[in-house]
């Protein structure tokens, strides 16, 4: 391309030159020398000639080398370019790599389920600010389904499907991630079956599921009310951070069945001792002047005649019947229930009085009462007895408030069983 722009200009001084020797010759032909004008002459055209040959020849030998630059520097001039759209594109790329890189960090210091599910939404908040609505479920293998836990509304919406939608069953179903260009064109839904749609007025989507392998924990949805929002490229940064929430999740519910496990009794699912004398004395740090809290004992009556006439295991279905009975009426916040040891019960009342407490006392006691076993074409019966204490009338700390309501509970059993003692 050099060479082949300098020699327009080559040409046009050669043509000077020859054009001032054949004027020359003009000059001296028609001047006082004759034959000297006309060998100048003569010799001028034949210098002519010559160098029209000559460059012929010579520039005909770098033809090839000229193609073969001029297509070098035309590949340079393109790959500069390729370049210097890559640098413009390095500063926004490193700052999503960077945060990516934050986010990673921070979800594996996390163990908590509603922890990570907090950052997961606070994440996606930050990353997507395009979208309307971004909707967190959480899957419940045990019940199919799927239950909303975390939603974020940047418009005044109504957020209905807190069991999921059909786009939703979808991305489930197909443990798939889902772009959405635009709702009404997509001929994989029926708009009109959208609740998004219906409700909100929302055309685009995107969805992803955090799952491990085969395994869904739950999906992601982000929607807008405006058609082609989303790409691609949304999708897999969403795929992504969903990727990394499943694994941190899962992992904090293994870490949760643990402790689960190591506080739990492994017959009824009900506190062990230790646990529970831990959240009594944690509720007497936290009370203040006032404030009461209440104890229930409870012991199955005639217990080592039920084991010696039917066997351990009627025994231990005893056991249970009694434990899911206590678990079903101790669903108040704060309130926990625990297995004493053997086949002694204990229920933890925060801030209740002494009417609740015997409330509470007499309903338990009631259930028992009607309940019965069918084992081998017999019919166990069977009952409890239930001793109460009530913080700041009796018990001045966690052991003596314990220590009250067991020996009420001996004083049921001794005045008749079947029956409750609060004083």
């Amino acid at each position: 391309m050099i060479l082949q722009k300098n020699l327009p200009l080559c040409n046009f001084l050669a043509c000077i030159i020859l054009a001032l020797l054949f004027i020359d010759s003009l000059v001296l032909a028609f001047s006082k020398m004759p034959a000297v004008g006309l060998f100048f002459l003569t010799a001028s055209a034949t210098a002519f000639l010559i160098f029209r040959k000559l460059k012929k020849h010579i520039f005909s030998g770098y033809h090839g080398d000229i193609d073969s630059i001029e297509g070098k520097i035309n590949l340079a001039a393109e790959n500069i370019t390729e370049k210097e759209k890559i640098l413009q594109s390095l500063s926004p790329k490193h700052e999503k790599i960077s945060f990516l890189f934050e986010v990673s960090k921070k979800f594996i210091e996390l163990s908590e389920p509603e922890e990570i599910y907090d950052f997961l939404l606070s994440t996606l908040d930050k990353l997507f600010p395009q979208a309307d609505n971004i909707l967190v479920f959480d899957f419940e293998k045990g019940q199919d389904n799927l239950s909303l836990v975390r939603s974020l509304k940047r418009k005044f919406a109504v957020i209905k499907e807190k069991k999921g939608g059909i786009i939703d069953s979808w991305i489930l179903r197909h443990n798939s991630s889902l772009l959405i260009d635009d709702l009404i064109k997509d001929f994989r839904f029926d708009s009109y079956r959208v609740e998004a749609y219906t409700q909100r007025g929302c055309q685009s989507f995107v969805g992803s599921p955090f799952s491990i392998a085969e395994k869904p924990l739950g999906i992601v949805r982000m929607e807008s009310v405006n058609p082609g929002v989303f790409s691609f490229d949304d999708s897999r940064l969403l795929r992504n951070i969903c990727e990394l929430a499943a694994v941190v999740l899962e992992r904090g519910r293994l870490f949760e069945k643990a402790r689960e496990l190591a506080i739990r009794d492994s017959l009824t699912g009900l506190y062990l001792k230790d646990y529970f004398f831990d959240r009594l004395n944690h509720e007497f740090k936290r009370m203040n002047e006032g404030t009461s809290c209440g104890v229930i004992m409870a012991d199955i009556d005639d217990f080592k005649k039920i084991n010696d006439t039917y066997g351990h295991v009627v025994g231990d279905k005893v056991i249970i019947a009694i434990s899911k009975i206590l678990a079903a009426l101790t669903k108040i916040p704060g309130m926990i229930c625990g297995r004493f040891g053997g086949e002694e019960f204990v229920v933890l009342y925060p801030g209740c009085g002494l009417q609740s407490l015997v409330g509470l006392a007499e309903r338990i006691r009631q259930e028992v009462n009607k309940t019965d076993l069918s084992f081998r074409r017999n019919t166990v019966h069977f009952t409890v007895s239930l001793g109460l204490a009530l913080y700041p009338d009796t018990g001045k700390d966690a052991l003596s408030l314990v220590k009250a309501a067991d020996e009420r509970l001996y004083k049921a059993k001794k005045e008749g069983k079947d029956r409750i003692c609060f004083s």
